[in-house]
């Protein structure tokens, strides 16, 4: 085959890949760039994980370090089999998740993430207080695991009659596909309480944004207006201008036709 040749066909797989990561929706991407970074930057040993994980003692000491509560979800571990799977996870059912759910709106997204993480944290610290008198079992340094997992019950909740085949060997409907995750994780010798937690951190979502309103007629989880401002201002996702309530429409900036530019080949 000819040079010339050769290189077009890289390119095109080259212009693949670059379009399959940026038709990715914006929290699914920036989220797994962020893991695949510090999975990486762990690996060489140039991140420094000593300062980013999570434990209660060290928040609650004379001078708290709260920057704990943030990175903890940050990582979800050094290159390896289950990292590619979560890394995998994240980008098929995190993505669908968010395709389905946010198309329209990545505020209402970006507070999904804040809600859970928030939600991740309560339920850490119930936790670490019962690990006083019981053996430390549901204790995790980082929950960036848990992240991912949240994304994989809300898939679940939003798609719960969808066929899916687990290794192309099971089939299952949505609905399962959590649980079946979480007994294969066990069988893998894996701890699952991350797995738990973010069952718990997604189940909190669904239940104050679907089970409870539709009961109760009242909005509890309400996407911040500053937030949607500054998504909107920034060009981040796709965000409705009148959700914003902007007192001056000027303020945001139109990106309709602001983007990637593409070369045609020849």
């Amino acid at each position: 085959m000819p040079p010339r040749a050769q290189g077009d066909v890289r390119g095109v797989h080259d212009r693949n890949a670059a379009d399959w990561y940026w038709a990715l929706p914006p929290i699914t991407r920036g989220l797994l760039t962020l893991y695949l970074v510090t999975g990486l930057a762990a690996y060489m040993g140039i991140l420094p994980l000593m300062k980013l994980y999570h434990n209660w003692s060290l928040t609650f000491k004379m001078v708290p370090e709260v920057w704990r509560l943030v990175t903890t979800y940050s990582f979800i571990g050094r290159p390896s089999l289950h990292w590619l799977f979560q890394l995998v996870w994240l980008a098929k059912y995190g993505s669908a998740y968010e395709s389905a759910r946010f198309s329209h709106n990545t505020a209402d997204g970006i507070t999904m993430v804040g809600v859970g993480c928030i939600a991740g944290l309560g339920f850490d610290l119930f936790s670490w207080l019962l690990s006083r008198f019981l053996p430390p079992v549901f204790v995790s340094p980082f929950h960036g695991p848990a992240l991912v997992f949240m994304f994989i019950y809300l898939w679940s909740k939003q798609l719960a009659t969808a066929p899916v085949s687990l290794f192309g060997i099971v089939q299952l409907q949505g609905r399962h596909l959590p649980f079946a995750f979480v007994a294969l994780d066990l069988l893998m010798g894996q701890n699952i309480w991350p797995d738990v937690l973010g069952i718990l951190m997604g189940h909190v979502y669904w239940f104050l944004t679907d089970v409870y309103p539709a009961a109760s007629g009242r909005v509890v989880i309400r996407t911040p207006r500053w937030l949607t401002r500054l998504c909107l201002q920034h060009g981040i996702g796709r965000v409705p201008v009148q959700a914003a309530n902007l007192a001056n429409p000027s303020d945001a900036r139109f990106r309709a036709f602001q983007g990637r530019g593409r070369r045609l080949a020849d």
